[in-house]
């Protein structure tokens, strides 16, 4: 090989060099594009008599920095971080909402004591009456108001739940798409398209950030097939799977996921299962965090506004009535399952209310009677009253209509007490402050102080209604420290493992300045050496 054709090679290898340092110097901003290396080799050569001779360079290809291991473990702490996140938004604002010093139900408990108290000074005080009932009002509107802000961050969650299933399947799609392109293209040339590999990975972390997956790579063809963490796939070669969000069939207020397959069959998702990944954190803040606070709020709604009532029926009004309810208790409502096949209904109301327990219940018929279960899926035990009425932790079912086997309900013991807590009393006449029925023995505070005096006693498990509500801020507040806490050192990992990832991937802009001198040194030599070669061509043509 002479002179000339060498050159021209080292030329045409340093063009090719210069080109891939100035793409990832124009790259070096752009999210998710992976640093690229050009690969030169030898072109071979010939042995002679005279010793061995090169034929000059060649490119042998571009390599795309790239590790799947760091990859994988970039993609499991970042799902992990996301949970924490999602789960943390929601359930920090539940924290703000109990955590308000200035409005909340202690304050207003506590201004409500000290209006009767006032009026216990002077029981037929119109001002003192007003004030005590105006009180009584604006607990019961602190209750309404927490109750519908839960209210709103259920169907808040609801959405985030519906969109993130939404771009979980977009995601699955595009990577199904992006899959069948990368093959084509390796059919065609054999090498990988590195801009497709990097919008690949790049779906996959977004992908990944939704809803934890395991990613199964073919290093050869560039085809990835991706798994939820429970085994379902999503996408396998050019084909995705789906998921959809649904109204529950138990309580329609509820969204539930359920995975699509091959056959358009719903497969519902073991919510328990998806911890990983914002719609992890969704499921794990819908199913237990708020759960546990309306639940906490509706049971503290409910024994105060029933011992209220009972204190005030023991006494007389102003007008020497016997004294009636303070609030107005909405009973609690069994949904039935939209798949059932009768047509029967369930009153339920309560029997004791100082026997109730905030929590959800699934009510079976079995045929001949009624199974009733835990959402832990315990079986509760229970009594038939007189009239076929199912009584158990203070409830009472009595069913109506002509149930069909395996027709069931889900009712929550307490649910809706909080929401729609209204006050019985017309005005503040009503409220019984004296023992005595004679309206004329106006000094009678006996009652009143019997009402005053609820403010101490233990109403749910050892705690008064403040060491409650207390207990329901603190439980909240120390979730959120935890999850706080939590998603910090989450993300701390995070960072040191995408710093790893980009020493392997990233662009330095230092060290392609280097290279682009260097290879612009290489291309300047190889000038020289091609300008040698026409030196020496031009003086064999001036021989004569």
């Amino acid at each position: 090989m002479n002179l000339l054709n060498l050159a021209q090679s080292g030329l045409s290898s340093a063009q090719s060099a210069l080109n891939v340092v100035g793409n990832n110097i124009t790259n070096s901003m752009t999210f998710g594009y992976s640093r690229q290396s050009i690969i030169l080799g030898e072109a071979g050569g010939r042995t002679t008599n005279n010793g061995y001779f090169g034929y000059g360079v060649q490119v042998d290809g571009v390599q795309r920095a790239y590790d799947s291991f760091i990859n994988n473990q970039v993609r499991g702490s970042a799902t992990e971080y996301q949970s924490l996140v999602g789960r943390y938004e929601q359930l920090s604002q539940i924290d703000n909402m109990l955590g308000d010093d200035t409005s909340n139900i202690s304050v207003t408990l506590g201004s409500t004591f000290g209006a009767m108290e006032k009026m216990s000074s002077d029981p037929v005080s119109a001002a003192a009456r007003q004030e005590a009932f105006s009180q009584f009002k604006a607990l019961s509107y602190q209750f309404q108001s927490n109750s519908k802000t839960l209210n709103g961050l259920e169907k808040s969650t609801n959405t985030q739940i519906s969109q993130t299933v939404d771009n979980i399947n977009a995601s699955a799609k595009q990577l199904a798409r992006l899959n069948e392109e990368i093959e084509k293209i390796h059919n065609q040339g054999g090498s990988l398209p590195a801009n497709l590999l990097d919008q690949r990975d790049t779906l996959l972390n977004s992908l990944n950030d939704q809803i934890g997956i395991r990613v199964t790579e073919n290093a050869t063809t560039g085809r990835v097939d991706v798994t939820m963490a429970n085994g379902l796939p999503l996408v396998n070669g050019n084909r995705s799977y789906g998921l959809v969000a649904e109204p529950s069939s138990e309580n329609p207020a509820k969204s539930v996921v359920a995975y699509v397959d091959a056959s358009g069959n719903s497969l519902p998702l073991d919510e328990d299962k998806i911890t990983t990944g914002k719609l992890g954190g969704l499921f794990k803040f819908r199913n237990e965090d708020l759960v546990d606070a309306r639940n906490q709020l509706n049971q503290l709604a409910l024994q105060m506004a029933n011992r209220f009532n009972e204190v005030n029926q023991q006494g007389y009004d102003l007008n020497g009535n016997p004294g009636g309810d303070i609030f107005n208790i909405a009973d609690p409502v069994a949904l039935a399952n939209r798949n059932n096949n009768g047509n029967s209904t369930l009153d339920v109301s309560y029997s004791d209310v100082s026997a109730v327990t905030p929590q959800d219940y699934t009510i079976t018929f079995i045929g001949p009677g009624w199974e009733v279960k835990t959402s832990a899926g315990s079986v509760v035990p229970t009594t038939v009253g007189p009239n076929g009425e199912l009584e158990f932790d203070g409830l009472s079912i009595l069913p109506q209509g002509n149930p069909q086997a395996n027709d069931s309900f889900v009712l929550n013991s307490v649910a809706g007490v909080a929401d729609k807590l209204e006050v019985a009393l017309t005005d503040g006449n009503e409220i019984a402050a004296s023992s005595s029925s004679d309206p004329t023995d106006e000094s009678n505070n006996e009652n009143i102080k019997l009402l005053i005096g609820i403010k101490d006693e233990a109403l749910i498990g050892k705690a008064t209604l403040t060491e409650a509500y207390a207990s329901l801020v603190s439980s909240v507040g120390s979730s959120v420290t935890a999850l706080k806490a939590s998603a910090s050192t989450s993300g701390k990992t995070l960072d040191a493992l995408l710093y790893q990832q980009q020493s392997v991937s990233g662009v330095d802009l230092n060290e392609e300045y280097v290279n682009l001198t260097m290879f612009t040194q290489y291309y300047q030599a190889n000038a020289q050496v091609l300008q040698t070669a026409n030196t020496l061509f031009d003086s064999l043509l001036s021989l004569r």
